[in-house]
């Protein structure tokens, strides 16, 4: 007799398949391996996803519409999303960030079984004003009050909810998988990039991830490597207009906009180092990617970057123009120093953010609501 699987429905994601941010692609990389165990549906807002699907891989997609502005596209979407799901007669409710957390009390009203996953104090984040970072407030509260499990990334989420919020949380670390090595073809076709020619940013180009100190820095820097900035904004046109305006005089600086597939894996393949100058964090995927490249990398030394590089990596102040470019230096002038770094980079990836770990931690968790 075939087993009944208990159906989740995950709110908060963006939308799969789509590489917008960190998150989609800890969404997209869990939800297709838990299919053998529950019947899980990504509610999605289609303009973030890479292609529009009703199936991906044997999870369902379903698109919800929202107001498609900064403010009140997160919050639209969730309380549409949480409505059809209460209607969809859905068992676990599986919020991401604390945004589309506020509904959890609607769906707490139908009894409902949740779990959060906390990507980070997203109230932190300086693209936020008085009223959005007071929703965002309001989400970790609703999460603190109504979620049957707390899910954290990293020890300093973890602390945190332990600490102001007295819970029980989880710490599940996120995993990558074995990375795929890539010569330097497509790159140096687009952009004449040769292995171990340049440095890489890639992330999201918005405020929190420090892309104005960092061109900022290595204009300073005078360094005989060139930067790669990989990604675009989400909700922050201004702010990358600003960015490539700081760089329009500079030949060295290079914008590949959003990259993925052979591109994204040639990127890291042939990369000197990496570089993450956020100001906030969740637990960054590609500073977990690029370590597992084998790639020293440069961070800012707020605490969820050092948890994740610890010793294996370059730390500077962060938000200082001055440290980061000294940082660059000390990097470019001391090849051995950088390899060695890598190599301890990979190595401590493999042991602390195993990918098959975080799946099967990920799922017995669930398995607990069963």
């Amino acid at each position: 007799m075939r087993k009944i699987k208990k159906k989740i429905a995950v709110i908060g994601a963006k939308g799969i398949p789509s590489h917008v941010s960190g998150l989609e692609v800890y969404i997209q990389n869990l939800t297709v391996e838990m299919i053998d165990d529950f019947d899980i549906t990504v509610f999605s807002r289609k303009r973030y996803c890479d292609v529009i699907l009703q199936d991906y891989k044997g999870v369902k997609v379903r698109y919800v519409p929202s107001i498609n502005t900064k403010h009140l596209d997160a919050i639209t979407y969730s309380v549409i999303a949480t409505v059809l799901a209460l209607i969809g007669h859905y068992d676990i409710f599986w919020y991401q960030a604390l945004g589309p957390a506020v509904t959890m009390p609607l769906t707490k009203l139908f009894k409902k079984k949740i779990v959060s996953t906390v990507h980070g104090l997203d109230w932190k984040r300086d693209k936020f004003g008085k009223v959005a970072s007071a929703v965002l407030k309001l989400g970790e509260r609703c999460i603190a009050n109504n979620a049957d499990i707390i899910i954290t990334l990293q020890k300093f989420d973890d602390g945190y909810f332990r600490k102001k919020w007295n819970k029980n949380t989880i710490l599940i670390p996120n995993g990558v998988r074995q990375p795929c090595f890539r010569d330097a073809m497509e790159i140096t076709n687009k952009y004449g990039l040769k292995t171990g020619s340049y440095i890489l940013f890639m992330s999201r180009i918005v405020p929190e991830k420090g892309v104005h100190i960092l061109v900022k820095a290595y204009q300073r820097s005078g360094i005989d490597k060139k930067l790669v900035i990989a990604g675009r904004g989400v909700h922050t046109a201004g702010y990358e207009d600003d960015i490539r305006k700081m760089a329009q005089n500079d030949e060295n600086i290079i914008f590949t906009g959003l990259v993925d597939g052979a591109l994204k894996e040639e990127l890291y393949s042939n990369a000197y180092a990496y570089v993450l100058p956020s100001t906030i964090e969740g637990q960054s995927i590609g500073l977990l990617e690029a370590m597992s490249y084998g790639l020293a990398c440069i961070v800012s030394d707020i605490p969820e970057n050092i948890d994740v590089v610890r010793d294996a990596g370059i730390h500077f102040e962060v938000d200082n123009v001055e440290s980061l470019k000294l940082a660059l230096i000390d990097c470019a002038n001391n090849k051995e120093k950088i390899v060695s770094i890598g190599k301890e980079a990979q190595k401590q990836i493999c042991d602390n953010h195993n990918w098959n770990n975080t799946l099967a931690q990920t799922v017995d968790t669930f398995k607990t609501l069963l």
